[in-house]
């Protein structure tokens, strides 16, 4: 049985750190989340760009515009949270949202 190294569950019952726990899957997180928001910031950049050229939009207005369109974007984490937490376990529910973020972009 693996070292608990102090950390107790809910219960009060010593953790199984061999079992429970770790940086791999925090890791994949991790990086996700940085892939996607340095692409995000290009996506803005060129948002921005484009709705100041083509659309001819001001600097203001094509910066509010594609915030407030990537502000939508990540509200879509709201309800994978919700499925994640509710109905799928945290792993599957990365596989699962992973590809469609990434078809997303």
């Amino acid at each position: 049985m693996g070292g608990s190294s102090g950390l107790v569950d809910w219960r009060g019952r010593p953790v199984d750190t061999k079992r429970h726990g770790g940086v791999r899957a925090s890791i994949f997180i991790h990086a996700m989340v940085l892939l996607s928001n340095s692409a995000n910031i290009a996506n803005i950049m060129n948002l921005v760009s484009y709705l100041r050229g083509p659309m001819r939009m001001g600097v203001a207005e094509a910066s509010t515009t594609s915030s407030n369109y990537f502000a939508a974007l990540q509200m879509f984490s709201i309800p994978a949270a919700f499925l994640a937490d509710s109905y799928l376990r945290r792993f599957y529910a990365v596989l699962l949202f992973t590809p469609i973020e990434i078809l997303v972009r």
